[in-house]
């Protein structure tokens, strides 16, 4: 009897969802997850500061509540197969996925120009470092290229001590260093690069900033004669 009570009391609540989602599909569609969203947000806020205070790890609350947040899709997903009236589901589904979806294109693009930024900027350090470098054979010293390379100057020497003791990361993938021994800069695995090779006695330096590499505004190239 017990159990037939609980599944009587199961299907009842059942029946007020039901009733929710046909009766009032425009609030059951965007106010109640607007309301649901509004307090995950404060509540998981003040637990986050309430863990930071008692010596708990916050990230704690990101990853228990975080999972919360799927019951928005979840309801909203559920309305649209129960309700007989389905367009404002269909419609928060839109909004929502586009609510998601253009803060991610943003963020992209910024992202993509902050690290085709910084492949320009490595790009003009190497050559004032090389520069810089060689420049102290011509003034007497005995080293140049941070103390690893012994004068005179050549070619050769100022590119292996610049892959040597220039320790960036490439902007587009940081698990490598930025500048390599390369002559290549024109396919979109060398993005991110400062690619240094040596011509007679001259160094070139040349990078991808942006792909496709194969497009000439996204590709720098530069000579410097080691004299």
């Amino acid at each position: 009897m017990k159990k037939s009570g609980v599944n009587k009391s199961l299907v009842s609540i059942w029946a007020r969802i039901k009733n929710i989602y046909n009766e009032s599909p425009v609030h059951a569609a965007f106010s109640y997850p607007f309301v649901f969203l509004f307090f995950f947000i404060i509540i998981a806020i003040l637990i986050e500061y309430l863990f930071e205070n008692l010596g708990f790890d916050p990230r704690l609350v990101t990853y228990y509540l975080g999972k919360l947040f799927f019951l928005i899709p979840i309801w909203v997903l559920t309305g649209l197969f129960v309700s007989k009236r389905k367009l404002p589901y269909l419609l928060a589904l839109i909004i929502g996925c586009a609510i998601i979806y253009i803060p991610y294109v943003v963020n992209e693009g910024y992202t993509n120009a902050a690290r085709k930024a910084a492949t320009k900027t490595l790009h003009a350090q190497t050559i004032k470092y090389i520069s810089a470098e060689i420049q102290k054979c011509k003034s007497g010293e005995s080293f140049f290229m941070n103390n690893t390379q012994k004068c005179p100057a050549t070619a050769a020497k100022a590119v292996s001590g610049s892959i040597e003791t220039m320790l960036d990361k490439n902007p587009f993938n940081s698990t490598n260093k930025s500048v390599r021994l390369s002559d290549n800069n024109i396919n979109n695995e060398d993005v991110g690069y400062v690619s240094l090779s040596v011509s007679e006695s001259n160094v070139i330096i040349k990078s991808c900033i942006d792909t496709p590499c194969k497009k000439e505004e996204n590709r720098l190239q530069t000579s410097i004669k080691i004299k």
